[in-house]
């Protein structure tokens, strides 16, 4: 989708106006070309961050590519505030890099070079200036955020204060990008300015959860995931056939996913209510334990784990059930009520610690 708006207002506008001797399958073709390189520099300016988490031994879950530009989605957090900001700025630095390189390219072809080749890279190096200079803003979570926050991490040596005093200033940032862009379309009756408010939008949502999760995992110090575990589990047995396996999974508390379990609670793995109701109808006599497959190691959860690693695995996951394994052995589930009583409780008590005695 976003491949062809960008080919599309590239072929129909911008190239109009500079490639104005081109024909207008040459102007789609170069549009393609553009479009897809655009998408390459994106993916390596993600590449970069990824591999210097990787040296600085922090897993990569994987790299997204969306309508703003990408996020390299990281299985852990940084060690420490100098892997923080050399995560942070590798993006920035490779843009940088890439789009000089493809400037002065663009100025040293030779007089017979085609002007379609000579513009091509002079936008795409323009583009890769832009990205870098973007994310450099300091605004939580873009790149600039996070150099923000390893440098209050390093000065302030809590990485939960500085967390959330990078994305308070993103929400600043966000706010005069949605202020501004609402102000633009009010006064010239231009709505391509919504565009900003857009970005705005995205970097306030993005800010706000950022925060959200900081305190999270601030509250639950010193909790382990055996303080929240309940064994309420929607979980079916493996040896059961589908149509027995279904009529359990009606008795439990609505959910989408199980958990297929041995007589001896070993952990078979996971399916859905949708997978047993198909079964039911096509191959009612079939086992449940066939249903299933492994869990992701995402979902899986040690007892004696922190609750701050249950947390970041919960926002990674966004669906599906965190399952309490031991020794290969199905525990239960995290209990959200559990987990909220455990932040009130923190909360309570750092109240009467901030309390003057």
């Amino acid at each position: 989708m976003i491949f062809a708006l960008v080919t599309y207002f590239l072929a129909t506008g911008w190239l109009v106006s500079a490639t104005p001797e081109s024909t207008t399958v040459g102007r789609w073709v170069l549009a393609l070309a553009l479009a897809g390189a655009l998408f390459a520099s994106v993916l390596l300016h993600e590449l970069s961050h990824a591999l210097v988490a990787r040296a600085r031994r922090v897993e990569v879950d994987e790299i997204m590519l969306f309508i703003f530009g990408g996020v390299a989605k990281l299985k852990g957090e940084p060690r420490d505030a100098l892997s923080d900001l050399l995560i942070a700025a590798a993006g920035p630095l490779l843009s940088v890099g890439l789009g000089v390189a493809l400037l002065a390219t663009a100025q040293t072809l030779p007089s017979g070079a085609p002007e379609t080749l000579r513009v091509g890279l002079s936008w795409l190096g323009l583009i890769n200036v832009s990205l870098a200079v973007f994310n450099i803003v300091p605004g939580f979570p873009l790149d600039g955020g996070r150099i923000l926050r390893a440098i209050l991490w390093w000065r302030f040596d809590n990485y939960e204060r500085a967390t959330i005093g990078a994305a308070r200033t993103g929400k600043v940032i966000a706010g005069l990008l949605m202020g501004v862009g609402f102000f633009l379309i009010a006064a010239t009756g231009n709505f391509s300015w919504l565009w900003e408010v857009l970005v705005g939008w995205f970097l306030w949502s993005a800010a706000n959860h950022s925060v959200r999760m900081s305190r999270l995992r601030g509250a639950v110090e010193g909790v382990t995931v055996r303080d929240l575990v309940t064994d309420r589990v929607p979980a079916i047995r493996a040896d059961h056939d589908v149509r027995v396996a279904l009529a359990q999974a009606t008795q439990m508390t609505p959910t989408s996913e199980l958990a297929v379990i041995e007589r001896d609670r070993t952990l078979v793995g996971v399916t859905t209510v949708e997978a047993l109701e198909e079964a039911a109808r096509e191959t009612p006599g079939r086992a449940a334990r066939d249903l299933a497959r492994p869990a992701p190691d995402d979902q899986v959860l040690s007892p004696d784990a922190p609750a701050n690693q249950m947390i970041a695995q919960i926002a990674r996951i966004e669906t599906g059930l965190v399952l309490v394994v031991e020794d290969g052995r199905l525990i239960g589930t995290v209990d959200p009520k559990a987990l909220l009583s455990a932040l009130q409780d923190a909360q309570r008590q750092q109240r009467a610690e901030q309390e003057p005695r």
